[in-house]
């Protein structure tokens, strides 16, 4: 059954389908942009909002890159219906979700995105852009050298990028004197609401003063912490959802079936009642954030590193490994507990038994490829301020330093069987010159500021353990080198 809305009768059959007149709906959110992660998370938490009765919280998702085009084509053939295949170890199960009721492709036409920001309908602007997505430089300010921004600082009224959007449409609502948007980041940075609004207000700073007090004054940025594990949908994903539940999906988004929001009670508009479909407000995020970040996203990439040069290509077949699930589990107690503050309401104990379990779910069978992209946007976030942390209490940092010259081993390009390994980050050349440069110490790596600052490179500790290790894994190999760790 061809996944649209006069099919969905017959696809109920097989699949949860929305149970509300999708022609009702309001749109009083706009997301950008329109991947995967969204898809699979907040999406869904407004489809169960919109069954509950609330029919003024339909998505318009803004997809932000020329490439999104032909995601929103597929979505648009199908009334922007989608299917989501949440698996676990056991059973498989597939939900068409109908809450994003609009699609528009911002590099074809600027000005309907714009326009549709202008409508007071639109409460919230919420964001999944990537780290890249936020253009900010080594000091996390808005990076106005960047390409993008220079293009938007000149001309506002057909931006490229999140930002330009943001303070365009905000301009417009404060010309025409009404209530801004509320700007909602959901991406996977530190205080992602308090960098968003820094960068907002640099951006609209640059633009006029006036209009930098007023948003300054008048728009809310909420911190928040979003959580479920979302990889790629291959064509396999779309065969299964075909020979399992009949739908023919074009798009479709394949996620485990643990999912995770919380948010900061702070909008400057009106806000769906969250709380009632699963959300925790709460009056501060950091102590879910950090542990969120540095247990679940730092041990994502402390295993990527290390498995790959072990030859595992799938996380659950890395995590089924005793040596690879021992190493994140020590990786976690050790190195990176100490620093998660106390969180309210969760046993960590109980946290990472589930993330362990997560990790080594079959059904998701997540790329370890994935995990190891963009190392050196994750790296600082995740990573690094729990070493800092830990070497200033004088603990450990042993997992941590192996995790690193894994990485650092991995940027040579090139695994343990001498098959070249597709090195995907911001800055792959400086990275990999700086790798191949020296294999033996991590010097080269280590002076690239705007990943370690100019602290960490000078702690002769750290220095020595990352120096050691690096050695072990280029005499020894990644899987004795890990044996001898965890011994």
């Amino acid at each position: 059954m061809k996944l649209n809305e006069s099919n969905l009768g017959a696809i109920s059959q097989k699949a949860d389908i929305p149970e509300y007149d999708r022609s009702k709906i309001t749109c009083g959110v706009m997301h950008m942009s329109i991947g995967g992660f969204h898809r699979a998370h907040q999406a869904v938490y407004l489809d169960n909002i919109l069954a509950q009765g609330y029919r003024e919280w339909g998505i318009c998702a803004v997809g932000l890159m020329p490439q999104d085009k032909d995601k929103i084509d597929k979505l648009q053939q199908q009334d922007n219906l989608y299917t989501v295949l949440e698996r676990n170890a056991e059973t498989d199960s597939a939900r068409v979700v109908g809450s994003i009721i609009e699609t528009l492709h911002a590099p074809s036409s600027p000005q309907a995105v714009l326009t549709r920001l202008e409508d007071e309908n639109i409460k919230i602007l919420s964001l999944t852009i990537t780290e890249k997505g936020y253009c900010y430089d080594n000091d996390r300010n808005l990076d106005d050298e960047n390409e993008l921004i220079r293009h938007d600082l000149s001309n506002l009224s057909s931006p490229k990028t999140a930002l330009g959007y943001i303070v365009s449409g905000l301009k417009d609502r404060r010309n025409q004197d009404k209530k801004p948007f509320t700007v909602m980041s959901c991406d996977n940075l530190p205080h992602n609401g308090d960098l968003t609004q820094k960068l907002v207000l640099q951006f609209a700073e640059l633009i006029d003063l006036d209009l930098y007090s007023w948003i300054q004054n008048n728009v809310s940025f909420p911190n928040s912490m979003v959580d479920r594990i979302t990889p790629v949908t291959t064509d396999d994903i779309i065969a299964t959802l075909q020979a399992k539940f009949e739908i023919e999906d074009a798009w479709p988004v394949v996620c485990e079936d643990y999912i995770q929001w919380v948010i900061e009670d702070n909008f400057s508009n009106d806000r769906p009642p969250l709380e009632g479909a699963g959300v925790q407000i709460v009056d501060d995020v950091d102590p879910y954030e950090k542990m969120k970040v540095r247990l679940l996203n730092g041990s994502h990439s402390a295993l990527s590193y290390l498995s790959y040069l072990m030859g595992y290509r799938e996380v659950d077949k890395a995590m089924n490994d005793p040596l690879v699930s021992n190493f994140v589990r020590a990786y976690m107690d050790y190195d990176i507990t100490p620093t998660v503050p106390h969180v309210p309401e969760i046993n960590l104990d109980e946290y990472k038994d589930k993330l362990i379990e997560r990790f080594s779910n079959p059904a998701i069978s997540d790329q370890v490829q994935r995990l190891a992209e963009d190392g050196s946007q994750k790296i600082p976030n995740a990573i690094l301020p729990c070493i800092t942390m830990q070497l200033e209490k004088g603990r450990s940092t042993k997992f941590s330093s192996l995790a690193l010259a894994g990485w650092f081993r991995y940027l040579t390009a090139v695994d343990e069987s001498l098959e070249p390994i597709e090195i995907t980050d911001p800055l792959s050349s400086k990275l990999i010159s700086a790798a191949k440069l020296d294999i033996d110490t991590p010097r080269h790596i280590l002076a690239i500021e705007e990943i370690f600052g100019t602290h960490l490179p000078l702690n002769d500790n750290f220095v020595q353990d990352l120096t050691y290790y690096m050695q072990c894994l280029k005499q020894k190999g990644a899987r004795n080198t890990l044996t001898e760790a965890l011994n």
